[in-house]
């Protein structure tokens, strides 16, 4: 019989902390526990720690994992290339950050990097709940910084206010309406066509599938961005 895994769930309050937190009282071979990282951070005995917070105290939250030697699936939004390099520096080891966990997302940004390759110019249009307080996602920001690495791109008039916020040389355009869940859409040009690569979360639930193979995969060395290799994409 398989050994059940202790879940701690850091944000168990929010959207996403609280899906990870169900899930994991549902699953015969995990037990949730929840962790208030407003007061001591509790971590012993835990097989790993899902954090959903926010990026202020996510930040120290992974820190502390680390530091406690407790593997760490993170899917708090706003953790940049930047600040995903700062924690490789630190010595972050078996982290993974996740800016989303939904699988559709994932394959979107997987053919947005074959697409890249061919496309002279590209374009991020995403929309969230009207209460998602950053813009642009984890999720545009990530998509962005992996099309950005497979060739240049250099957006035009990068300057004018309209032409959203410039990532990876990729114009990142952010939308906040009630009615919306999630919705991005990746938008190539190139001579005399275009194509749209687009993703629609319509539920909460999509991001289920994802959370629990996080939360079950083996942890890897360093630090881990997304879900792609569990899903066998290079």
């Amino acid at each position: 019989m398989a050994r059940t895994l202790r879940v701690g769930v850091s944000g168990s309050t929010g959207r996403l902390g609280s899906l990870a937190l169900r899930l994991a009282q549902e699953a015969d071979d995990l037990e949730a526990v929840p962790v208030d990282a407003r007061e001591s951070l509790e971590l012993e005995g835990l097989d790993v720690l899902f954090d959903a917070t926010v990026l202020e105290a996510s930040e120290g939250i992974v820190d502390a994992a680390v530091a406690a030697g407790v593997p760490v699936v993170v899917g708090t939004s706003g953790w940049s290339e930047a600040r995903i390099d700062a924690l490789r520096e630190r010595g972050g080891e078996r982290v993974r950050i996740v800016p989303n966990f939904s699988l559709g997302s994932t394959l979107e940004t997987h053919l947005a990097t074959i697409a890249a390759a061919h496309f002279e110019a590209v374009e991020i249009l995403e929309a969230h709940h009207a209460k998602k307080v950053d813009a642009p996602s984890g999720t545009a920001t990530r998509t962005a910084e992996a099309i950005g690495a497979v060739r240049a791109f250099e957006a035009p008039t990068p300057d004018e206010p309209g032409r959203g916020t410039v990532i990876a040389g990729v114009p990142v355009h952010a939308m906040r309406l009630p009615g919306v869940v999630a919705r991005q859409e990746v938008v190539f040009g190139g001579l005399g066509e275009t194509l749209t690569i687009r993703h629609d979360t319509t539920s909460p639930e999509s991001y289920a599938a994802g959370i629990l193979l996080a939360l079950r995969a083996e942890p890897r060395a360093g630090v881990t961005v997304g879900i792609g290799d569990l899903l066998g994409l290079a």
